[in-house]
């Protein structure tokens, strides 16, 4: 009995037409639009919108609306689903509204202590690159909700990011058989520690690399897919005790890992080369080395809000601050 003639087609697609020009605006002006479209889609339905309501010249698929009203309706219909549905996920017209798309409106329950000091480790242990990726997947899935474009550019990202990853991990597979080829490092004992050391960061290394590329086969899979679908994948594979924080713990892998397969690789280099080199050259490299990593540290520390300068200047403010109320006491 669908689609049905008597449906106000003229009033329904008024009000369709507001509600995407008001979606258009709002994924112009903000990151958090709750558009169940982007940008490019809103724009394809206002097209279709204005060739139901005439409004250009005569094509073939006006032409073919205006002999079938009821089609034309139904498209209609269909299109203001989108957004009925997205209104009722989103609580529209009642206090406790999500405004944003990254906004959650229920209070979390408290996680068992031993669950939170163990993602605390993983955490530490992949130089917080689950702490990173759990803030990405918070702001796609809220509430066991997803925004269908957010979902997609999220996708997008840990897809470029993984096939970064992967070239990485190839260099430094190179670099690390060729560091092993060289003379003075090859006629070592199999037990020293570049040797070890080496074999360590390969590990690391073609483990970055496979997790990266499975990674990247199943983002490929299931990153088009619609929200209802990513909502059950999701569902799925947060079914473990640590609930999101394992996904995103699987999310960090392929980057932690190349971190630690460069840590040993650069512990291998250092000790070759400290252990083998005249006093002079120990010296420039040596300051050289302090340097590099005096402002790769200044860097992360920094990307991190965390001043070492103005820490001290707030502290040696303090301590003056403190001397002279002794003084005057």
């Amino acid at each position: 009995m669908y689609p049905n003639a008597n449906l106000p087609c003229t009033q329904l697609l008024k009000e369709l037409k507001e509600v995407v020009v008001h979606a258009s605006a709002e994924t112009i002006t903000t990151d958090v639009s709750l558009s169940p479209f982007d940008g490019d889609e809103l724009s394809k339905i206002l097209d279709l919108i204005d060739k139901l309501g005439g409004k250009r010249k005569v094509s073939p698929v006006a032409l073919l609306i205006s002999q079938s009203r009821e089609w034309g309706d139904c498209l209609a219909a269909r299109l203001m689903r989108y957004f009925v549905r997205a209104k009722f996920f989103n609580f529209c017209g009642l206090p406790a509204a999500r405004l944003d798309a990254d906004q959650t409106v229920y209070i979390k329950r408290k996680r068992n202590k031993l669950i939170l000091v163990l993602s605390w480790a993983f955490n530490v242990a992949l130089f917080r690159a689950p702490q990173s990726h759990m803030e990405e997947l918070r702001r796609v899935w809220v509430d066991r909700t997803i925004n269908s474009p957010r979902w997609k550019n999220f996708n997008s990202k840990l897809s470029a990011e993984w096939a970064s990853i992967t070239i990485y991990s190839t260099v430094m597979i190179a670099v690390d058989v060729s560091f092993l080829a060289v003379p003075s490092v090859s006629i070592q004992n199999p037990g020293s520690v570049t040797i070890i050391s080496t074999y360590l960061s390969i590990f690391c290394i073609v483990g970055s690399l496979v997790v990266s590329l499975f990674l990247t086969r199943q983002s490929r899979l299931y990153g088009q897919e619609s929200a209802a679908t990513a909502v059950d994948i999701l569902i799925k594979m947060t079914g473990s005790a640590f609930g999101t924080k394992a996904v995103a713990t699987v999310h960090g892998l392929p980057y932690a890992m190349l971190l630690w397969g460069m840590l040993y690789f650069m512990l291998a280099f250092s000790y070759q080369v400290f252990t083998s080199t005249p006093t002079l050259t120990l010296a420039i490299t040596g300051s050289a080395c302090g340097i590099v990593a005096l402002f790769t540290l200044w860097l992360i520390y920094a990307a991190r809000d965390f001043h070492v300068s103005t820490r001290i200047l707030a502290w040696l403010r303090a301590s003056i601050c403190k001397a002279g109320d002794s003084g005057t006491a």
